[in-house]
C-alpha cells in the first residue's frame, strides 16, 4: 500500500508536535486535532483496500466520521473476527474525541478550553494503537504494514516509546523519575566557536526535541526498556 508510509509520517509530525510542547502544554491543542485527523485518515485508508470503496455518499458528500467507523468495525469484524473487540474500544474512544474536536472550531467559547497533557497523550496514543492495528503485516492487501514504516520516519520511535511511557506513568507514576533521570543524561549544551565560545543552556522543551533527534536507537532503546 503505497500511501501508508505517507500517513505514518503524518503520525509521527503528531507526536513531534505535542513534544514540542510537552512541558508546557503549548501545542496541546493543535496535536489532539492532528490525532483525530491522522485516525479519519487511517480508517479511510485502510477501508479503500476493497475495490470500489469511496468515502463519498451517492450525493457526492464525505461520509462522516461516525460513518468511517462503523465501515470499518463492520470491516474487521467481517475478516479479522479475533481484532473486532479492540477496533471497538478504539473507534469508541475516537468518536468521542471527535465530538470535543469539532467544537474547537464550531464553539467560540471553546476557545480558551484547556487540554490537558492527558488529553493528549491518550489520542496520540490510540491513534497509533489504530493504526498498527489496521494495517497488519500483510502482503496482499498491507505489505510489510505500520510498524515497518515507523523506523524511517525519523526520530518517531523515540517520540512514541516517551509518549507511551507518558501514559503508562498515569497509573505508574514511578516511572516519570526514570523517565526523567534518562533524558538529563542527554546533551544540553548548544554550540561552540573556534573563536572564544558561546554556550546555549536550552529549556526543557527544547532540549526534549534535540534529544529525541541526536540520541539515536540509544536514547530509543533505554525509553523502551521501562515500557
Amino acid at each position: 500500500m503505497s500511501r501508508l508510509p505517507h500517513l505514518v509520517r503524518e503520525a509521527g509530525i503528531a507526536l513531534d508536535v505535542y513534544l514540542a510542547g510537552r512541558s508546557s502544554g503549548a501545542f496541546n491543542r493543535a496535536a489532539f486535532i492532528l490525532a483525530d485527523d491522522c485516525a479519519e485518515l487511517a480508517g479511510k485508508l485502510f477501508l479503500s483496500a476493497q475495490p470500489g470503496w469511496t468515502d463519498a455518499k451517492p450525493n457526492g458528500r464525505f461520509k462522516s466520521f461516525v460513518a468511517i467507523t462503523e465501515e470499518v468495525r463492520a470491516r474487521v469484524a467481517s475478516t479479522r473476527p479475533a481484532d473486532a473487540p479492540t477496533v471497538a474500544t478504539l473507534t469508541a474512544a475516537l468518536e468521542s474525541r471527535r465530538e470535543r474536536r469539532n467544537g474547537f472550531f464550531h464553539s467560540a467559547h471553546l476557545l480558551d478550553l484547556t487540554l490537558f497533557a492527558r488529553d493528549c497523550v491518550e489520542a496520540l496514543t490510540d491513534m497509533l494503537d489504530y493504526g498498527a492495528m489496521l494495517f497488519p503485516a500483510d502482503p496482499a492487501q498491507f505489505g510489510s504494514g505500520w510498524a515497518a514504516h515507523v523506523p524511517g520516519a525519523g526520530a518517531m520511535e523515540t517520540a512514541e516509546a516517551l509518549i507511551r511511557l507518558d501514559r503508562r506513568a498515569y497509573a505508574e507514576p514511578e516511572l516519570l523519575p526514570q523517565v526523567t533521570a534518562i533524558l538529563a543524561k542527554e546533551r544540553r549544551i548548544g554550540t561552540q566557536r573556534t573563536k572564544g565560545c558561546a554556550v546555549a543552556l536550552h529549556p526543557d522543551d527544547h532540549h526534549l526535541r534535540l534529544a529525541i533527534r541526536d540520541g539515536g536507537n540509544a536514547l530509543r532503546d533505554r525509553l523502551r526498556a521501562l515500557l
